[in-house]
């Protein structure tokens, strides 16, 4: 799959998160490079529906307006003697697509790895949790009736052509979803049929409606909800309060003493001096990182960098992982560490190492257990590295 940039889909990105962002829709034609279908395709879809492993709520069918119940679509298989009772069946599947139902994909984000990888591009740039959703729509029928989705949406047109119709969401932010009539809508705000390649943006609340035409319309839909305020704000909290003088327990029933609500205002103040503290604009990296990270939009190779453990060399340049790591008590000449919430005791210099490493800093495997010979240095990086100690520094 090629790669993608967030200015692929939006174009100039000060113009879209100056007129465009949590304001109204926006239209690009033709804007995905390449072929669209290396995306997702239909054939794609035929692969996953035939798979043994695909079940609700992955997958949902819609016919004339109504959900098909999921019994409709699936059936049992047996997997090493244990019943599944949910397994889509494709053979029903195809059936109800011929029937003129909307096929929907849920989550995709979460089954097929390259999908992953196109929703961690907006993920990047918005720093928020991202979901995929592809719709499957039969020649000439419309999927869901006039609706807005309490998200925002980017729509990516793949195959087929869709015809939209997309209104300004109102000054008021209705909640939740909701649907409407094409009557009580009036006009549409922009009204277009889409072509592969072809990229929506739709704010949170935008009412919307849309149609396949002379092919059957594949689209995905990347979902995501910006974090308001108070969502920040909560997070923020929650970082400062994780502090230890939070940590008691004070019985705050009928018969609390008068020292628990002078305890009471006391921590409030303390909250309150340490809100005072905080960089806004060191917190909001910290946010932006955490948004970057959320489920759904994370990735890995942990596999095979453990794999690639077996082969370290004592030249081997290492950096500091990005486990949580904490250095505890040193006694005996070891020095309790807590990795990723596990504790372990390691040789005293090799703390002393690590406490001394900065973050972009990097050091050969041979050097890390100062005071002994290269190769048992090396083992004593190759097991810190399997814990997320350390990780492989790019070379160069």
């Amino acid at each position: 799959m090629a790669d993608y940039a967030f200015a692929d889909l939006v174009g100039d990105e000060q113009v879209f998160f100056t007129e465009y962002f949590n304001k109204k829709p926006m239209l690009r034609k033709n804007a995905v490079p390449g072929d669209p279908r290396d995306i997702l395709s239909h054939r794609k879809l035929d692969q996953l529906v035939n798979l043994e492993v695909v079940r609700p709520p992955y997958i949902k069918v819609n016919l004339k307006g109504n959900g098909v119940p999921e019994q409709g679509y699936t059936r049992n298989v047996v997997v090493q003697g244990q019943t599944i009772t949910d397994v889509v069946d494709p053979e029903k599947i195809y059936e109800l697509f011929r029937a003129g139902a909307t096929v929907t994909w849920c989550s995709l984000n979460q089954i097929v790895p390259e999908l992953r990888d196109f929703t961690r591009v907006i993920s990047e740039r918005m720093a928020v949790r991202t979901d995929s959703v592809a719709f499957l729509t039969p020649t000439g029928k419309k999927g869901y009736p006039p609706h807005h989705d309490p998200v925002d949406l980017f729509i990516v047109q793949l195959e087929g052509t869709k015809h939209w119709k997309l209104w300004n969401p109102p000054a008021d932010r209705l909640g939740d979803n909701a649907q409407y009539t094409l009557e009580g809508l009036g006009e549409p705000d922009i009204e277009v049929s889409l072509q592969p390649g072809d990229v929506l943006y739709l704010p949170y609340g935008t009412p919307h409606a849309a149609a396949a035409e002379g092919k059957a319309s594949l689209h995905l839909s990347v979902m995501m909800r910006p974090r308001m305020w108070k969502d920040l704000l909560r997070q923020t909290v929650e970082e400062l309060i994780a502090a230890d003088e939070f940590n008691a327990y004070p019985y705050i029933g009928e018969l609390r003493s008068p020292e628990v609500e002078t305890g009471f205002g006391e921590k409030i103040a303390a909250l309150a001096a340490r809100l005072e503290t905080v960089a806004a604009g060191a917190e909001l990296d910290r946010l932006a990182d955490l948004g970057r990270h959320m489920e759904g939009s994370s990735e890995g190779r942990t596999f095979q960098s453990i794999a690639d453990m077996d082969e370290l060399g004592p030249d081997a340049r290492l950096k500091r992982g990005s486990a949580p790591l904490e250095f505890g008590v040193s006694d005996n000449g070891r020095t309790q560490m807590t990795v990723n919430g596990h504790k372990i005791a390691v040789p005293t210099p090799i703390a002393d190492t690590l406490a001394a490493l900065g973050p972009d800093a990097s050091i050969a495997a041979s050097l890390i257990f100062p005071g002994v010979d290269a190769l048992r240095s090396t083992k004593a990086a190759q097991g810190l590295t399997r814990l997320g100690v350390f990780e492989l520094a790019a070379a160069g």
